[in-house]
């Protein structure tokens, strides 16, 4: 049979590198102006070319850092090499190379959602994740790790849907799951917050054929929304960050206790399941066991000073009702669709359940974990050997800014639904663009006399119950699509790796953050227009209306997307001199050459300032010393004896949290003044 050519993938990867090219060989101030315009980037591009002239992981050449992912440095290294011949070059092929990867993450959609669903519906996701100007914004805009990350999200769903094919016909290899595996561990290194995505989908394969695979993520999940949200129903989020330390205790005693019990009460067997009523008596046997054993243990803990602190016994009960509740309805929702009648379903214990399956589960869990969190280990020990700390000496500093009073950088979260990821604006908003669209119905629809806050919970409870009527268009064929789009692991990984920041606080997190949260909202959509379009399937032409309605949205989405373009990448608007950054030409004019610079920031300079070095004085490129100097109140003698010349800052920000004053008495104003920053020489006075 003669292949077919894949006209849709050719014409996209044309037409998407056509437009890149054009971008990338525009003026060189583009990119530096209205492209690669983030701090954060330049700290990956300057790293990177330090690593490629031999100078080590250092973003100043003086101070080893390790504040970054590390897929993501390991392709700008080879990139930025060519740094050292021109600053703009790198540059250019780096928009070409994020521009590759949408393309690849938009076709792998296409294939995944096209064979699942119609190509049609493949090819509307790919359009859509390829031309949303707000996805190539926050994914790829921004020249950092989002675009592999995103690539490699997506690769994994494809790879685990390729299994779920392979695994109901054949025996599972040990191949299958190193490949698995490794496309995971890829993964987690282009985000390490990816390592929720990473654990969860080890529980989609090891436990792939019983109803643990889908349960474990959703039961891990609400255990953990139960225990957090047990604390904020009886205390203020103001308050909550007081007693984080009971709060992630109670949550880890009850993952393991409530886990287990739930195992040992049948609520993971399909014989169980099947039964409404048995169903009921089990889930209240369990909560009421499981609750009294956490309550038994933390009280406990607190009276032998295992645990300091103390926090009201009202937590205890809410908890228990909270688990009563939400294992019940997930149970009865979950089943309405996973289980099948109860004369087809084998009846046996719990123990027999977990003696006839555990060998396998063991084996084929140890070679995916082996490789996971080897890999994590092996990175956490080489951090360890090369830096001084495990894990990235960035995220250490935002989590110790959250505790910290001022708020300079925002702080830790100070409302619930953000607490939780379920707000609808600013950088907490995880689930745009379903979150925007559904938060600007509730501002709109004056209903009811209630708040816009409550307004939009009504609104969200809403879609989730249209969501799950939609799924009874046809329910066999939602089952099947819903377990090979994996959106089970996808889904409450998201939500874990929210809840990660939110729950220990974090300051300063950021919307590019959230890349498996967009990744489900365009694979949920997408699902929910495949099971109208599979209801329409028998009527005639349904299937070149459907195709009509794709190339009307290409074309649309396309023209909008060159439109952008155009207008941010423009050919011969600048003169030939003008600089890449206003402030870099400023700098160079007031200090001398091999001027040791601080900064707060100091991405940008710091890659194109010329014969100077630029210092990050907030730390999250700096080294984990100076973190522990920052922490003592000693980063202004840190930096003395480094040999710091002036510093380039808001005066204002150094003179509060995280800084508070400490480089004060080093400091003396140059009058040069620029957006708000001041140049200070910097000695001992």
């Amino acid at each position: 049979m003669r292949k077919r050519i894949p006209w849709f993938e050719i014409i996209l990867i044309v037409v998407v590198m056509a437009t890149s090219l054009y971008a990338a060989l525009s003026d060189g101030q583009n990119l530096t102006w209205r492209w690669f315009v983030r701090d954060d980037a330049y700290y990956y591009f300057k790293v990177a070319q330090n690593i490629s002239e031999g100078h080590g992981s250092t973003f100043d050449g003086i101070n080893k850092t390790n504040g970054y992912h590390p897929l993501w440095m390991i392709i700008c290294i080879p990139i930025f090499a060519l740094a050292r011949f021109d600053l703009i070059l790198p540059l250019r092929i780096l928009l070409v190379l994020l521009s590759g990867l949408s393309v690849a993450t938009g076709i792998l959609l296409y294939r995944l959602l096209g064979r699942i669903f119609a190509p049609a519906i493949g090819a509307f996701a790919a359009l859509y994740w390829v031309f949303d100007t707000k996805i190539n914004a926050v994914i790829y805009r921004q020249g950092l790790e989002t675009g592999i990350a995103a690539f490699f999200i997506v690769l994994l769903l494809y790879k685990l849907y390729q299994f779920e094919l392979s695994w109901r016909e054949n025996k599972t290899t040990r191949k299958q799951i190193i490949v698995i595996a490794v496309i995971a561990v890829l993964t987690m290194f282009s985000r390490l917050d990816l390592v929720f995505l990473a654990g969860m989908v080890g529980l989609w394969v090891v436990f792939r054929d019983n109803l643990l695979r889908y349960f474990l993520p959703l039961d891990i999940t609400a255990i953990t929304v139960i225990s957090l949200l047990s604390f904020l129903i009886r205390i203020p989020l103001m308050d909550y960050y007081d007693y984080t330390s009971l709060a992630i205790v109670l949550l880890g005693v009850s993952l393991v206790v409530k886990l287990v019990c739930a195992f040992m009460f049948g609520l993971y067997q399909k014989s169980v399941l099947s039964n409404p009523v048995d169903t009921l008596k089990r889930v209240l046997a369990f909560a009421i066991t499981s609750s009294a054993i956490v309550g038994a243990l933390m009280l406990a803990s607190l009276q032998i000073g295992i645990l300091q602190g103390s926090f009201s016994r009202m937590i205890l009960l809410i908890d228990l009702a909270l688990t009563a509740a939400v294992f019940l309805l997930n149970r009865l929702v979950f089943t309405s669709l996973l289980t099948k009648s109860t004369s087809t379903v084998k009846s046996e214990t719990p123990v027999s359940f977990f003696l006839s399956r555990w060998k396998q589960w063991l084996y084929d869990g140890s070679i995916y974990y082996g490789i996971v969190l080897g890999a994590l280990g092996v990175y956490m020990v080489w951090n360890k050997l090369a830096f001084g700390t495990a894990s990235p000496v960035s995220g250490q500093i935002k989590r110790w800014w959250a505790t910290l009073p001022g708020r300079a950088y925002g702080g830790a979260t100070r409302d619930t639904l953000s607490f939780f990821g379920l707000t609808y604006t600013g950088d907490a908003n995880a689930w745009n663009p379903i979150s925007s669209i559904v938060g600007g119905w509730a501002e709109s629809f004056r209903l009811w006399g209630l708040l816009d806050i409550w307004r939009y919970f009504l609104l969200l409870v809403l879609l989730a119950v249209v969501f799950y009527l939609i799924l009874f268009l046809n329910r066999k064929k939602a089952k099947t699509a819903l377990t090979q789009l994996a959106v089970v692991p996808l889904f409450f990984s998201s939500w874990l790796q929210v809840l990660s920041y939110h729950a220990l606080g974090y300051s300063a997190y950021k919307d590019w953050y959230w890349v498996t949260q967009l990744v489900f909202v365009v694979l949920v959509f997408s699902f929910a227009i495949g099971m109208f379009v599979n209801v329409l399937r028998n009527i005639p032409y349904a299937q070149l209306l459907s195709w009509g309605v794709v190339v009307y949205i290409g074309i649309t989405m396309g023209m909008t997307y060159w439109r952008v373009i155009r207008m941010n990448m423009p050919y011969n608007a600048w003169a030939p001199d003008a600089p890449y950054m206003d402030i870099v030409p400023l700098l160079e004019a007031n200090t001398e050459p091999g001027s040791i610079i601080g900064m707060t920031g100091g991405g940008n300079p710091g890659y194109f300032i010329h014969d100077r070095t630029v210092v990050n004085m907030d730390g999250l490129i700096n080294s984990y010393p100076y973190f522990h100097a920052l922490q003592n109140q000693e980063a202004g003698e840190f930096l003395y004896e480094m040999g710091m010349d002036y510093v380039f800052a808001n005066p204002y920000i150094l003179d509060r949290q995280p800084y508070k004053g400490q480089y004060n008495e080093y400091m003396d104003t140059t009058n040069i003044r620029y957006g708000g920053k001041l140049l200070f020489h910097y000695d001992k006075p």
